[in-house]
């Protein structure tokens, strides 16, 4: 009798293990469990508007971009923002800079140090602005307590 009892709790017990490790996996993500109209997706999204030049073609001064997040999933928060901007020049040269913006922001200023009037191989023909938006979980650690309480 104590074997098929064994028996018998060993495959129950089997069983829920293979169960637990399968429901986790198969639940709804926390993003998809929103409603469509909150969150419409998961994805972080952002529009970047068009690259700007302070000063002239032959004194140029600084570089600039703007942007709008369109889009942050449910329980997160923009944390940081890296902009990359690439400056070429007529002589296919490239001057690359990099700003940083901690938490949300939505420009980006870079200072480009180049000189004025500059000899025409040297000037800016093109300007390549690359944002990087990085958003975080709020609470990364889930923590939960409960109690109840019957008064005698």
């Amino acid at each position: 009798m104590f074997r098929k009892s064994l028996l018998l709790f060993s495959m129950i017990s089997l069983a829920v293990l293979i169960a637990w490790g399968i429901a986790p996996n198969a639940a709804t993500p926390a993003c998809a469990s929103t409603t469509s109209a909150q969150a419409g997706n998961c994805a972080l999204q952002l529009t970047v508007n068009q690259p700007s030049l302070t000063g002239t073609v032959v004194s140029p001064k600084k570089v600039g971009v703007t942007w709008q997040v369109t889009n942050v999933p449910p329980c997160y928060k923009i944390t940081e923002t890296k902009v990359t901007f690439t400056v070429t020049q007529n002589n296919n040269s490239t001057i690359i800079k990099h700003v940083t913006i901690p938490g949300p922001g939505n420009a980006a200023l870079a200072d480009l140090g180049l000189g004025e009037n500059l000899p025409p191989p040297q000037r800016p023909n093109a300007i390549i602005a690359e944002v990087n938006v990085k958003a975080e979980p709020i609470d990364p650690i889930k923590r939960r307590t409960e109690s109840n309480t019957k008064n005698l």
